[in-house]
C-alpha cells in the first residue's frame, strides 16, 4: 500500500512539470537565406604596441585600444589583424633591432574582446624579443580563443594554415613574412613568404575551404611613391599568383605604408592597410581605412570602405576611431571628422584608382562592387 501511495505522490508531482516542459516556446526569428550565405570580413592593419604603453595597459586595459571601432570588428563575421608585437612579460631584446616592440599580456584578452577572431604573427616585430616572447603571445591568444598564423615550433608548423568556421563553411587563413633584412624568417619559427610554398599550401587547402585568405606582409617601408610602386609592382606577382592557387582575398600589409585595392580575377588585393595603432610613435598616416569585404557562397558581393582616425588625438594614447559624415555631434564637428571621411575616402579613391578599381564614394562609407575584373 505504501509503495501504490508513494507512485500516485510521484505521479502527481511530476504532473506540472510535464506541463511546463510541454509549454510553447517563442521561436527566434528566421535567418534569411541570403544571411547564412553571406560571409563579411573586416582586417586592420598593423598593431604594434610596445612597452611605452605598458603603464596605460596596466591603468586602464589594453580594451581601451579598440574602444572607438569595437563595433565595426564586432560586427564582422571574421575579424583579423596584423598582430606586429609579441604579448609577454619575458624574453631578452634583440640587439640588433630598433626600436623593439613587447605589450603587455593584457592585449590578447583586449583583441578577444574587441571581436578579433584571428591575427597574423608574420610579422618584423615578432621576435623582437625572441622565442620565450614569441612562446607567450601563442600562448596568449590560445588562452583567448584567438587564432593565429604565420609561426610555430616547426616550419611545417608555422606555414599550416588557421581554420575558423563561419555559419558550417569553413576559412583558412595563412600568414608570411617577405623581408630577409629583418633575418628572422631563418629562425624556422615565421613562415616565410616562398612563392612555392605559398602556392601550394594554397591549392592544397582550396577544395576543403570555403573561403581561403592569406596575410602577406612586405617588410619594409617605402617612403618615396616612386619606390613604395615599384614594391606593389613585386608584390602583385605574388598576389595574382595566390588568386590563381585559389585564394580568395590577399592581404599584402606593408610597415607603414597606405596602398590601394585590386580586384584580379574578381577577387580582391590589399596593398597595406598601413598602421592600425602604432605605439606612441609618430604615424606616417594619421587616416586610413577599414575595409569590409562580403563574400556571398564563395563570391565576392562588394567591399564596403570605413574611414577611420588612427592618429591620437591626446597626442599621447592610440585609440583608432571612426570618422563621421555630417550631422554627427558637436564634439565630432570640432575635430572636423565630417570632413575627413570624405576627403580619406576621396585620397583612398585615388589609389584605388591607380590599380584599375573603381571606389563609389555615399555618404561617410566607400564602395567597390565586384563588376569590374582585371586581368
Amino acid at each position: 500500500m505504501k509503495t501504490t501511495t508513494y507512485f500516485l505522490i510521484f505521479l502527481f508531482l511530476l504532473i506540472p512539470c510535464s506541463i511546463t516542459l510541454a509549454a510553447p516556446t517563442p521561436k527566434a526569428a528566421p535567418t534569411s537565406k541570403l544571411d547564412t550565405e553571406e560571409i563579411s570580413i573586416v582586417a586592420v592593419g598593423d598593431i604594434t604596441i610596445g612597452s611605452n604603453l605598458t603603464p596605460f595597459i596596466e591603468r586602464q586595459g589594453a580594451g581601451a585600444f579598440f574602444e572607438g571601432i569595437a563595433s565595426i570588428i564586432q560586427a564582422a563575421d571574421v575579424a583579423t589583424a596584423s598582430l606586429n608585437t609579441s604579448i609577454s612579460d619575458r624574453g631578452e631584446p634583440d640587439p640588433s633591432r630598433d626600436p623593439r616592440f613587447r605589450a603587455a599580456p593584457g592585449l590578447a584578452r583586449a583583441l578577444a574582446n574587441a571581436g578579433f577572431d584571428a591575427v597574423s604573427l608574420a610579422t618584423p616585430h615578432i621576435l623582437d624579443f625572441g622565442i620565450e616572447a614569441l612562446e607567450d603571445t601563442v600562448t596568449n591568444l590560445e588562452w583567448y580563443n584567438v587564432k593565429y598564423m604565420g609561426v610555430g615550433k616547426s616550419p611545417a608548423a608555422a606555414n599550416a594554415p588557421a581554420w575558423l568556421e563561419v555559419n558550417t563553411k569553413k576559412i583558412a587563413m595563412f600568414a608570411y613574412l617577405r623581408g630577409n633584412e629583418f633575418n628572422i624568417a631563418s629562425l624556422d619559427r615565421v613562415a616565410a613568404a616562398a612563392y612555392s610554398q605559398m602556392v601550394r599550401a594554397v591549392q592544397e587547402v582550396d577544395s576543403a575551404a570555403e573561403l581561403v585568405i592569406v596575410w602577406l606582409h612586405w617588410g619594409k617601408r617605402d617612403v618615396e611613391p616612386t619606390t613604395q610602386q615599384a614594391s606593389i609592382g613585386r608584390q602583385r606577382i605574388f598576389a595574382h599568383a595566390l588568386i590563381n592557387a585559389g585564394a580568395d582575398l590577399v592581404l599584402c600589409q606593408q610597415l607603414h605604408t597606405l596602398g590601394g585595392i585590386e580586384l584580379y580575377k574578381g577577387k580582391p588585393i590589399v596593398y597595406s592597410l598601413a598602421d592600425f595603432i602604432y605605439d606612441t610613435y609618430s604615424l606616417q598616416y594619421a587616416r586610413t581605412v577599414i575595409p569590409k569585404v562580403t563574400f556571398v557562397e564563395g563570391t565576392l558581393k562588394s567591399i564596403e570602405l570605413i574611414p577611420i582616425l588612427v592618429d591620437k588625438l591626446d597626442k599621447s594614447i592610440p585609440q583608432p576611431i571612426l570618422l563621421k559624415a555630417k550631422g554627427s555631434t558637436a564634439e565630432d564637428a570640432d575635430k572636423n571628422l565630417e570632413e575627413s571621411a570624405i576627403e580619406t575616402l576621396q585620397e583612398y579613391q585615388k589609389r584605388c584608382a591607380a590599380l584599375k578599381t573603381e571606389v563609389i564614394i555615399e555618404g561617410e562609407r566607400g564602395w567597390i562592387s565586384n563588376v569590374h575584373k582585371s586581368q
